[in-house]
């Protein structure tokens, strides 16, 4: 099994490479950039990355995310797609429920944007990592980005610190393996990873709003989740990433600016908290149901 999952990746890797390398009329800057993305890129209502606003944010209890053999060891493939650095793990499929989530979703590949693509309060982090799952109920990836709430994505930052990220040093290291093999090479990442060291000790509290891919595209199919508390990252990992090269240059950068929220709403799940708007319409709903029991038995004689 161990063999044939190994092939699967490869496959996968070596499919993703053609696409990166077909792919290379899009980029980060200059004429490939973001304004020029075409389609729903441009014209969408739903896209992403977002500003989020904490004092906009709607706060409730959405219930906590469940991170399903995210604290195992695994073996990890790397690659430089043109865009970025992208993981995939070998072996049990990894899954994300819980949560607003109807439904389980599988871990498809793990990848960095650098400087981050969320900001918060208008302030930008140096890294962020995207976890990206889909719906199991579809064959795969691909197939569940054309669906509404088909993909998920667990999203991470970083802020810097004086102190390497020593659960970011294997990715790291074999990030400078890789960071001139653009597209159809990929390297076996030396040390084993466990995955939930790269979420915050607190993972239960998050953002989440309804959002699109980053990258071409941008299928509005995302159920984002930004985890408020933040790693750490050093200056030194922050140089290895800024000089992967792309299809198109190094990759000093590989964020995509921010998107309009329009009407959408961005929630904080804080644990045990009831939303005051939702409480005054309970309590508003009791005092009415009694004031109607009262009416009632006092109209027909039962006091």
């Amino acid at each position: 099994m161990g063999l044939a999952r190994s092939l699967v990746i490869t496959l996968t890797l070596l499919y993703t490479g053609l696409q990166t390398l077909e792919a290379s009329d899009w980029g980060y800057w200059g004429k490939h950039g973001p304004k020029n993305w075409p389609g729903i890129c441009r014209t969408g209502k739903k896209q992403s990355p977002i500003d989020i606003v904490t004092e906009d944010a709607i706060r409730v209890d959405l219930g906590a995310l469940k991170f399903h053999r995210y604290d195992f060891a695994f073996h990890g493939m790397i690659m430089n797609t043109g865009h970025s650095v992208q993981i995939q793990l070998d072996g049990v499929p990894l899954h994300l429920s819980g949560g607003n989530l109807s439904s389980v979703y599988v871990l498809e590949q793990m990848h960095f944007h650098w400087s981050a693509e969320h900001t918060v309060d208008g302030s930008r982090d140096p890294l962020e990592l995207h976890l990206v799952h889909y719906d199991k109920k579809y064959a795969n990836f691909s197939v569940a980005a054309q669906n509404e709430n088909g993909i998920a994505v667990v999203a991470v930052l970083f802020e810097l610190s004086s102190d390497d990220n020593q659960y970011l040093w294997p990715i790291v290291e074999a990030t400078k393996m890789v960071s001139h093999w653009v597209g159809n090479n990929m390297s076996r990442i030396r040390s084993k990873l466990v995955p939930l060291l790269l979420l915050p000790k607190d993972h239960t509290t998050y953002y989440y709003y309804e959002g699109s891919l980053t990258t071409p595209a941008c299928q509005e199919s995302v159920l984002w989740f930004v985890m408020t508390e933040k790693l750490k990252v050093s200056e030194a990992q922050m140089n290895i990433f800024k000089y992967v090269q792309g299809s198109n240059g190094t990759l000093k950068v590989n964020y995509r600016p921010i998107q309009d929220l329009g009407n959408r709403k961005v929630y904080h799940r804080l644990e045990g908290y009831i939303n005051k708007s939702s409480s005054i319409t309970q309590d508003s709903w009791s005092v009415y149901t009694v004031l109607g029991i009262l009416l009632g038995r006092l109209l027909h004689g039962n006091f």
